[in-house]
């Protein structure tokens, strides 16, 4: 096997996290070396965001292996964004100008998807999600809550036998992510990290 260096194994990591999200998955989790994930940590400090998770590689697939919360999801891509841009010898500001100038419609979703305090998303302007939605009314009701809980239900579409009617309990108080001050801070935990790691040798912006 060719020997990668730190970012591409902190990439496919992630990369791994993401994606191997059922049990046909199982061949290529065991196909991975396990330094992909020895010693792999979050950039960003958050309750939602479990120190171990990076880390765990069990034996066998289980369902607890991929990253599944909407929060844990969307900082392990903002993660990949920045490893991807230090392998490419980019700078911070040469990321955070590509997002700027190339990305209108995710820095749209950005300001306006808002998450619980257990990784949910509770509202979004991202097609993806308008499953998830309150209407607009009654997300203009709760958005200034700060306190206590919300029951939302919503039909999942995602089951193969079929769209299925769901509960489910939102925690409060609910909040937005910025992306680039999230870019900022992976990218000075990763420039710290790996510092010392020839041949990487990240740039400054």
């Amino acid at each position: 096997m060719i020997k990668q260096s730190p970012l591409s194994r902190a990439i496919c990591c992630r990369s791994l996290k993401l994606n191997c999200l059922t049990q046909e998955y199982d061949g290529l989790l065991k196909a991975a070396p396990d330094d992909y994930f020895i010693g792999e940590t979050w950039s960003k400090q958050d309750p939602r965001l479990a120190p171990g998770r990076l880390s765990d590689k069990p034996r066998t697939w289980n369902w607890d292996f991929p990253l599944r919360t909407n929060y844990e999801r969307r900082q392990a891509l903002v993660e990949i964004d920045v490893l991807t841009s230090m392998a490419l010898g980019l700078t911070l500001e040469d990321l955070k100008t590509i997002y700027r100038l190339q990305f209108h419609v995710l820095q749209k979703s950005e300001a306006n998807t808002w998450y619980d305090q257990r990784g949910r998303v509770v509202f979004s302007v991202s097609k993806g999600l308008t499953n998830l939605n309150f209407t607009t009314n009654g997300w203009e009701a709760i958005k200034n809550k700060t306190s206590g809980t919300v029951i939302k239900t919503f039909i999942d579409e995602t089951q193969p036998s079929g769209p299925v009617e769901r509960t489910i309990e939102l925690f409060l108080p609910f909040d937005r992510c910025d992306r680039e001050r999230d870019y900022d801070a992976a990218w000075s935990f990763f420039e710290e990290k790996f510092r010392k790691s020839a041949p990487f040798k990240p740039k400054r912006s």
